[in-house]
C-alpha cells in the first residue's frame, strides 16, 4: 500500500516570480495550512490524520520547541551525537505518509531541534523504506554553540544551548527548491506558517503588512488546539474535547485569512477563542518583534463570518531589527519536588507543619556536614487555594496535595531531603497518605537567558539550495506602545460582576515573565474596563506572585482588549521555577474572579 503511493510531487516554475510552486496551486489561490502540534508532547494519536484527511490543507505544520526543550535535546545529543531532535515527529508523520504524497501536502516542522540534518536524514531513510520518495530539506545555522560570541555577559556563563530564532525566508527557500518536507531547528514558531506563505504567494521581504498578517496566522495556530477551544474561558461551551479540531488558516494572497477547523470535529472557533490566542504570550502588541517583521496587532479585527470561521485582518508591519533574538540556557544547580496527599481536618496546616519540619531536619544535617543551606523553598497546599494569595478561602480544607519544592547547589543534599520526606508518614502530623510518584529525584535547574546577536554574523544554510537572505533595510529603532494613561474612575451603577462575566482571559509565559490578556465580551465594556483595571490594580491583586512583580499595561482597541505583562512573576519560569504553576497558565483563571464594581445591569453592555 505504501509503495503504491511512492512518487515525487511534481512542480512547475512560475516565471513571473521565479519560484517553484506546487502543481496544484497558483499564486491566485488561497492556501490552507493546518497545525498538528503545539509542543513536544502534544497528542500524536489523531491531529495530523484529522487535518490531512478532513482539512483540505496544502501545508501541514508542527511546532515542537520551547526554550527548555533545547536543553533536554542537548542532554540527548551529548549522550548520542545522532540524537538531539524530537523523535515524536516520526510517530506523527507515519500514519499520514501515503496521504501527504497522494494529496501533495507539504510538511514544515521545527522538530530538528539541535540536529535538523540528522532528523532529515533519518526521516528520508524511513520514508524510502516505505517506498515514499520525498524531498526532505533541513535548515541549519541557528546553533551558536562553539561560536565566538563577543558579548561580556554571555561569556561569563557556561551555556549548554545557544540558538537564534531564525525567520521564515530559509523555509521558503527550501520549498522554492522542491522540498516536500522542511525540518528546521530553532526558529520563531510563526515562521512555520509564514515560510509557506512567502513561497506560495511570492511575497517580498519588504512587504511588511503581508508578513505581519502571515505571522499572525502562524501565531494563532502555533499552539495547536488553543485557538479552537483549548484553554478557553468558556470551557463549558466546548463540545467534545476528545475530538477537538486542530486549527487551519485559509489565507488569501493579500494576507487576510480565516481561521477554522476540520468539519465534524469538536472544539469551537469564535471571536473569543481566536482573541484569547492572539494575546497569548505576547508583550507589546504594537511591537511583536520577529526576525522578518515587527508586527502591530493593536488594530486587528476579528469577525465571525460563519460557524467555526473567523476572519482576521488588520495586522500591520514595520522593518525588523538587524539582530536575531537568541535563546540560551544554562544549568544553575538542582531542584526536587514532592507531592503528598494530606487528608483530614486542618489538612493544609498539618501539611505545612510536616513540610517545614522536614526542611528543618535537613538543614540541621546540612550544617553538620558543611553542605550549605537550601537556596530556595516553596511549599503549597493545593486544594486550600494557596495560589490565590489574600483571596484564598478562609474555610480549612480537609483534603490537599502538599507540593514541596526545594533548590540546592548540591545534588546529594536533595537526595538526602528526598529520603527524609517519607518519615512524615509515621513521625509527624497525621493525614499523610503516600508520596505521589514515589521518592522525588533531583533534576537540573535550566535557566533561560535571551540576548541579541547581529544577523549578518549568522550563517544560515538550506540543505537543498544556496540560501542568500534578501536585502532589507533594518530598523535600529523599534516601535512601542504609548505609556499607560490612567483615567479617572467613576461608577455607572450599583451592580458588580466577576470579570469572567465581562471578558475572556488567557495567560501564558515568556521566561520569568507572564502575560495576562483580557478581552472584552463587547466593545461597550472597553472604556469601562480600561478605567477600572489598571496596571496597579493587577499588581495589587496578584502581589502573591512575588515581591519583585512589575506590571505593564498595553491596549488593543481593535478587538477591545488589554494585555498586561507581569515581569518577575514565575519564580524563574519553566523548569527553573519551584512553583506549581511555573508557566503562568492559571493566572488568567485566578484573575477571572476579580470583581468589577459600579456597573449597570450586565444586559446593558452585552449583546445576546
Amino acid at each position: 500500500m505504501l509503495r503504491q503511493c511512492s512518487k515525487l510531487i511534481p512542480y512547475k516554475r512560475n516565471l513571473c516570480h521565479g519560484r517553484l510552486l506546487s502543481a496544484s496551486l497558483s499564486t491566485h489561490d488561497n492556501v490552507r495550512i493546518g497545525c498538528f502540534s503545539g509542543f513536544w508532547g502534544d497528542s500524536c494519536s489523531f491531529a495530523a490524520q484529522q487535518l490531512v484527511n478532513k482539512g483540505g490543507i496544502h501545508f501541514l505544520v508542527g511546532d515542537y520547541l520551547a526554550e527548555v526543550t533545547m536543553s533536554i535535546l542537548a542532554a540527548m545529543k551529548s549522550k548520542n551525537p545522532q540524537l538531539g531532535f524530537c523523535p515524536d515527529f516520526f510517530e506523527h508523520l507515519a500514519p499520514v505518509g501515503p496521504k501527504i504524497v497522494q494529496k501533495e501536502i507539504k510538511v514544515v516542522v521545527n522538530a530538528g531541534g539541535l540536529n535538523p540534518e540528522m532528523c532529515a536524514s533519518k526521516l528520508s531513510t524511513l520514508l524510502s523504506q516505505f517506498g515514499l520518495n520525498l524531498n526532505v530539506a533541513s535548515v541549519i545555522g541557528d546553533d551558536l554553540m562553539g561560536k565566538d560570541i563577543d558579548i561580556h555577559e554571555v561569556k561569563k556563563i557556561p551555556y549548554n544551548t545557544m540558538n537564534c530564532y531564525l525567520g521564515a525566508e530559509p523555509i521558503a527557500c527550501a520549498l522554492n527548491n522542491g522540498a516536500d518536507i522542511v525540518i528546521t531547528g530553532r526558529c520563531v514558531d510563526s515562521a512555520l506558517v509564514l515560510g509557506p506563505l512567502i513561497h506560495k504567494f511570492g511575497w517580498k521581504m519588504d512587504e511588511f503588512d503581508k508578513l505581519a498578517q502571515g505571522s499572525l496566522a502562524g501565531h494563532l495556530v502555533e499552539c495547536g488546539a488553543q485557538s479552537t477551544g483549548g484553554n478557553f474561558t468558556d470551557w463549558h461551551k466546548i463540545s467534545d474535547f476528545s475530538n477537538i479540531g486542530f486549527p487551519i488558516v485559509d489565507v488569501q494572497p493579500d494576507g487576510i485569512f480565516k481561521l477554522t477547523k476540520p468539519i465534524k470535529t469538536g472544539g469551537l472557533v469564535s471571536f473569543g477563542t481566536v482573541a484569547e490566542q492572539m494575546l497569548y504570550e505576547i508583550g507589546d502588541p504594537q511591537c511583536y518583534a520577529l526576525p522578518d517583521v515587527n508586527c502591530d496587532f493593536s488594530n486587528v479585527s476579528l469577525n465571525e463570518i460563519s460557524e467555526d470561521e473567523v476572519e482576521v485582518a488588520g495586522a500591520t508591519g514595520t522593518p525588523p531589527s538587524p539582530n536575531y533574538k537568541v535563546s540560551a540556557t544554562y544549568i544553575d544547580g538542582y531542584k526536587a519536588t514532592s507531592m503528598a496527599p494530606m487528608i483530614g481536618p486542618f489538612a493544609a496546616r498539618k501539611g505545612y507543619v510536616n513540610a517545614m519540619s522536614t526542611i528543618k531536619r535537613c538543614q540541621n544535617i546540612f550544617k553538620k556536614n558543611g553542605m550549605g543551606d537550601f537556596e530556595e523553598i516553596n511549599i503549597e497546599a493545593l486544594g486550600s487555594e494557596s495560589n490565590y494569595g489574600k483571596d484564598m478561602s478562609s474555610s480549612p480544607a480537609k483534603e490537599v496535595v502538599l507540593w514541596s519544592s526545594v533548590r540546592h547547589k548540591n545534588k546529594e543534599a536533595l537526595n538526602l531531603w528526598a529520603k527524609e520526606i517519607a518519615g512524615a508518614g509515621t513521625g509527624m502530623a497525621p493525614g499523610f497518605t503516600t508520596l505521589l510518584g514515589g521518592r522525588p529525584r533531583p533534576t537540573p535547574i535550566l535557566r533561560f537567558k535571551p540576548f541579541y546577536f547581529p544577523k549578518d554574523l549568522v550563517d544560515v544554510k538550506v540543505s537543498n539550495a544556496k540560501y542568500h537572505p534578501s536585502s532589507v533595510d533594518y530598523s535600529s529603532v523599534q516601535p512601542s506602545s504609548p505609556s499607560e494613561e490612567v483615567k479617572p474612575d467613576s461608577d455607572e451603577g450599583s451592580f458588580s460582576y466577576k470579570l469572567e462575566e465581562l471578558a475572556f482571559l488567557r495567560s501564558g509565559d515568556k521566561g520569568n515573565s507572564a502575560n495576562l490578556g483580557i478581552i472584552c465580551r463587547d466593545k461597550k465594556l472597553y472604556e469601562i474596563i480600561d478605567r477600572k483595571i489598571t496596571s496597579d490594580v493587577v499588581k495589587n491583586n496578584l502581589s502573591f506572585l512575588g515581591e519583585e512583580l512589575e506590571v505593564k499595561k498595553y491596549c488593543l482597541p481593535g478587538v477591545g482588549a488589554f494585555n498586561f505583562v507581569l515581569e518577575n512573576a514565575l519564580g524563574g519560569g519553566g523548569v527553573a521555577s519551584l512553583k506549581s504553576d511555573p508557566q503562568g497558565k492559571a493566572i488568567g483563571q485566578i484573575f477571572s474572579e476579580f470583581v468589577v464594581h459600579g456597573l449597570k445591569e450586565k444586559s446593558h453592555y452585552l449583546s445576546e
